[in-house]
């Protein structure tokens, strides 16, 4: 790294973070990019401000390493090559395990037998065109915005590290497919199903969605906490902190409870078998429309129906709220919470 900019990462490193309308703020600006971080925490700000600069300082590592590689011209990076590169060394790094794999396989499968071993610079904005149409004639919609949002980010990063010019993606709409919002059981399909599912291995993650609102990808997360059950927000993917939330011991999860803590030293165990595993046990118990996803809908509706507050509801879901005041001021005490998850009874 050259001294000037050993000196400026340096004296950015050590600034004090900028309090402005209630927020810490802190920023730079290099070679023209602008980095910088917000946060109502003064230390998180500070975390997420070197967070972002050492992300830029490798990709302009990764730049100045591509121009003297000797051999190698912008030119001659294949599509694949770079593709690959690109999972292994950017994305595989910035999601969960589950993810990767899954969008690795979409673009193994659609992606790279479409464009090959082409140039990565003879690429056009017409033959990304043409690849999204194809995608959707053969009627996968999903995996067609999944595809389209890689692409996206591949290209990205291509101009970002100086290969290519400009991206052909850009001038495109953004592929969004049809997504249909899940169904809540009802709550005779609830007892139905409660019943069907008592005295199985399965029983107890069952019910930890159910009553807990937990995604399917967190309940091998969960852990208890007092008066709390404690699980990992797959929603917030930050993989230098992991972010957790708090859900209270409602009164429809307390009669599980001996039983829960009883099976929590072998929980891993009991889940880790795939996704698509767990759907076929759950079809086999809650036969018809609905899906382990909608476990989560049924406890947010319930929730709602007994009059939980919209906001808490938010949190237990781990959804970021909407609003500055949900996102930065509003902290929730957990004598509140508990209080809210009381009313969870019926």
């Amino acid at each position: 790294m050259p001294k000037n900019l050993q000196t400026i990462v340096k004296n950015a490193a050590e600034r004090e973070p900028r309090f402005h309308h209630r927020v810490y703020e802190k920023r730079i600006c290099i070679d023209g990019v602008s980095i910088s971080a917000t946060s109502s925490d003064y230390e998180q700000c500070r975390i997420l401000f070197m967070e972002r600069l050492m992300d830029f300082l490798a990709q302009r590592a990764d730049r100045s390493q591509t121009k003297n590689t000797k051999g190698t011209s912008p030119a001659s990076v294949s599509f694949s090559g770079f593709a690959e590169a690109w999972f292994e060394n950017v994305h595989k790094k910035k999601v969960i395990p589950n993810t990767f794999y899954s969008d690795l396989t979409a673009f193994r499968k659609h992606v790279i037998p479409y464009f090959g071993d082409r140039a990565l610079r003879s690429i056009t904005t017409a033959n990304c065109m043409d690849f999204t149409l194809h995608m959707a004639e053969t009627g996968h919609f999903r995996c067609a915005e999944q595809c389209d949002g890689l692409l996206r980010q591949v290209f990205k990063y291509a101009v970002n590290s100086e290969l290519i010019r400009k991206d052909p993606m850009a001038t495109l709409k953004r592929v969004k497919s049809e997504r249909e919002n899940g169904v809540p059981l009802s709550k005779d399909e609830e007892r139905a199903f409660l019943r069907a599912i008592e005295g199985t291995t399965y029983e107890l993650m069952f019910v930890v969605c159910l009553y807990t609102g937990v995604r399917p990808c967190e309940v091998s997360t969960i852990r208890i906490d007092g008066e709390f059950i404690v699980a990992q927000n797959r929603k917030q993917k930050n993989q230098k902190r992991v972010v957790y939330k708090k859900i209270p011991i409602t009164p429809m999860l307390r009669p599980y409870l001996p039983k829960l803590r009883e099976a929590l030293p072998h929980w891993d165990k009991l889940t880790s078998r795939s996704d698509s595993h767990y759907r076929d046990v759950f079809n086999r118990y809650c036969p018809g429309k609905h899906t382990p996803y909608d476990l989560r809908t049924t406890f947010a509706t319930r929730c709602q129906e007994c009059g939980v507050s919209v906001q808490v509801v938010q949190e237990w879901l781990g959804h970021v709220p909407d609003t500055l005041l949900g996102r930065v001021y509003t902290k929730f005490s957990d004598e509140y919470l508990l209080s809210e998850g009381k009313k969870v009874k019926y």
